[in-house]
């Protein structure tokens, strides 16, 4: 019998003990996976783009005036800036979500330089007053082109009175950002401007975002931009993409803290849980083990059997718990991405996963595999 064979045939003499020891150690990887998604989503990381950007709202929630823009744009340190708004429309039902963000043209695209499409499209859309830029992911969800014409239900009242927007695709853009990004259905903020109907809406945008040219820069530059409106109503809050993410987290409690102490108990729970039937398989089979010392097996031998049989019980378990969270997390991503920009599983998740469950089966077979070791040959085969 192989190695591999002889540690798995000590599982199968008790398969239910064995099964709900793979899912609790499935479980907590899991709950790990999710877990390191969100940190992910909260701290990961930022590329150049984003680091060089800020995001300029209201302090007092409320619409910011257009010409606040080529006011930030003034200050030192600033390349371009980018207003937007928009509105939940649907496509002809309801439940046919549209994401409608209106900004300037062709700005969005130099402080989003990660929307990438093709050339000929980017300068359609840049002189189509009507037409919209649409991410791959939602083109594919409604079976799009380039070149259709798109009516959005839903939106504010035009000066017609409809609230039917009628748009043009010119390109179907790719972002190497998280899944938000990648369902946007970009349209020119003036064209949604002009049709407007006299309201409140009416030259004011939600937010104004800022490339700047050096991401050392980018506190001065808040700070900057911030004390240009101090006195202005409604003055600004200014902050980078990053910190926008923390403190809407924060807004759950300490996230960061939850994220510890959950994944602490998981583990711990977890590791006493995978103790325990290696202690109990070992000392079931402690005659057995007696047994092949007294056929000649060394004591290292032996100690890397029972290790073998931790490393299988536990890794068997991580791998299914890795690949149930990556699944979870997809299948979160539509949702949680709005608050979490960089929600996803990483590479370094996966290799920190394994490196745990090495850990733990390293832990929970030292003892065993020592008390093995440590056996007396004589006294274990007289109580056979």
């Amino acid at each position: 019998m192989s190695r591999f064979g002889l540690a798995l045939s000590a599982f199968r003499r008790h398969i239910g003990r064995t099964i709900f020891t793979v899912l609790s150690v499935a479980t907590a990887f899991a709950i790990f996976t999710i877990l390191a998604a969100i940190d992910q989503g909260m701290n990961g990381n930022i590329s150049l783009a984003s680091a060089q950007r800020l995001r300029t709202d209201s302090r007092i929630s409320s619409p910011l005036p257009v010409s606040y823009g080529a006011v930030i744009r003034s200050i030192t340190g600033v390349v371009a800036t980018a207003y937007l708004t928009g509105f939940p429309g649907y496509f002809r039902d309801p439940k046919q979500e549209v994401p409608v963000v209106a900004s300037s043209i062709p700005a969005v695209l130099k402080v989003y330089p990660e929307f990438m499409l093709p050339d000929d499209q980017k300068q359609a859309f840049i002189h189509d007053r009507q037409g919209v830029l649409v991410g791959d992911v939602l083109a594919r969800k409604y079976g799009w082109r380039v070149g259709e014409t798109i009516p959005v239900q839903g939106g504010p009242p035009q000066q017609n009175g409809s609230t039917t927007w009628i748009f043009q695709i010119d390109g179907i853009y790719r972002a190497d950002l998280p899944l938000v990004y990648q369902e946007f259905f970009l349209i020119n903020y003036d064209y949604l401007n002009e049709g407007l109907a006299p309201s409140s809406r009416k030259d004011r945008v939600d937010e104004i975002d800022v490339l700047v040219d050096d991401p050392k820069d980018v506190d001065r530059v808040a700070r900057a931009i911030d004390a240009r409106f101090s006195n202005a109503s409604p003055d600004t809050r200014t902050e980078s993409e990053q910190q926008f993410e923390m403190n809407a987290m924060r807004q759950f409690g300490d996230i960061g803290a939850i994220i510890t102490y959950v994944g602490l108990a998981v583990f711990a729970s977890m590791l006493l849980i995978t103790g325990n039937t290696m202690a109990n398989s070992v000392r079931e089979r402690m005659a057995e083990f007696a047994m092949m010392r007294a056929l000649g097996f060394g004591r290292l031998q032996l100690t890397s059997i029972v290790l073998r049989e931790s490393a299988l019980l536990v890794g068997t378990g991580a791998a299914l718990g890795v690949l149930a969270g990556w699944g979870l997390s997809i299948v979160m991503a539509p949702v949680v991405a709005h608050i979490l920009i960089g929600f996803a599983v990483s590479w370094v998740t996966v290799a920190l996963a394994a490196a745990c469950a090495l850990l733990f089966a390293l832990a929970t077979g030292l003892l065993p595999g020592q008390r093995v070791a440590d056996m007396a040959v004589a006294a274990t085969l007289r109580r056979m």
